[in-house]
């Protein structure tokens, strides 16, 4: 088998959201709206690349409950392969329940998502020599730190890595050596590296720390401010572009995927700046839309983004 193809490693995640009406009143029954979105960094990762024409295999695990029927099918129709991941017997699926007020701020919310605790190494050692065959393997910061420093030791495939949250930016301290691209925000880069990023000064400062403990290529987050590009001494600024800013749901697992997408579409040809030009066209198109993934997310829609930084053919 060739390697003409990427593994995201991570999880796969249900969302039901409650969206109140005109009136929210706490301990009573609210009208309004109810949606059921299938979510999970790596699926979003998964179906971003799906999107922009990258054969992707997500290797998760979900459950043999209804929720994890609708999971399975919603993969199948967004042309996410799931050959490798694994319905867990008696498994209750990772599911995510919120509720917002009128105002769209979030009231409360629940999470059951142990499910993921079963991506172990045992789990990983399984598809150990199929990960290794991709052409590169993204891990997202919610399996667990021994699952991720056992897929360091182990993964001979590049590793993206995308840390997910403060929270779990951690579990990456012990591995940093051992990943070719890594993308954090600026408090998560702040977290690892012991520099507070305020200003574009301390963003390179935490960037180059980033590098000089083996990352070999950061891109740090920065909101409004754009995206951080380093890699061997060169650092770019790429400002964001949306023109519009609907929802920054999903932004930031677009620009991981993106990044991805450059590396395997382009073969690493590109210069470190083209990749961070085309990463804040892809994060436009998802800042414009309501959906963590944007159904406009496309090869050709991204490319026309690019072209107001560069040519890109």
């Amino acid at each position: 088998m060739d390697n003409d193809y990427v593994v995201i490693v991570g999880g796969l995640n249900l969302d039901l959201a409650g969206l109140c009406g005109n009136i929210y009143r706490e301990r009573d029954s609210n009208i309004g709206d109810i949606k059921i979105n299938v979510g999970g960094v790596g699926q979003n990762i998964a179906q971003n690349l799906t999107k922009l024409e990258v054969p992707s295999y997500l290797v998760t695990v979900y459950g043999d409950d209804y929720f994890g029927d609708i999971l399975k099918t919603e993969c199948q129709n967004e042309n996410i392969n799931l050959d490798y991941a694994e319905q867990i017997k008696g498994g209750v699926s990772s599911t995510y329940l919120y509720v917002t007020n009128e105002k769209g701020d979030m009231v409360t919310a629940i999470n059951d998502m142990k499910i993921v605790e079963q991506i172990t190494p045992e789990f990983l050692s399984k598809r150990i020599d199929f990960i290794n065959n991709a052409s590169i393997c993204v891990i997202d910061g919610n399996i667990s730190q021994e699952s991720i420093e056992w897929l360091a030791q182990n993964c001979t495939a590049p590793i993206f890595a995308d840390p997910v949250s403060i929270a779990k930016v951690g579990k990456f301290r012990n591995v940093l050596d051992k990943l070719d691209t890594f993308k954090p925000n600026e408090l998560e880069a702040g977290l690892l590296t012991g520099i507070e990023v305020v200003d574009e000064d301390s963003a390179i400062q935490a960037a180059q720390a980033l590098n000089d403990c083996g990352v070999k290529n950061v891109f740090i987050s920065m909101g409004a401010e754009g995206i951080l590009c380093s890699r061997d001494g060169e650092v770019d600024i790429v400002p964001t572009i949306a023109e519009k800013i609907i929802s920054a749901n999903g932004a930031g697992d677009c620009s991981i995927a993106t990044i991805t997408w450059a590396s395997f579409y382009y073969k690493n040809a590109l210069a470190l700046k083209e990749v961070g030009q085309l990463t804040q066209a892809a994060a436009s198109i998802t800042l414009e839309s309501e959906k963590a993934v944007s159904p406009d997310l496309s090869i050709r829609n991204v490319i026309t983004r690019a072209k107001k930084f560069m040519e890109v053919v």
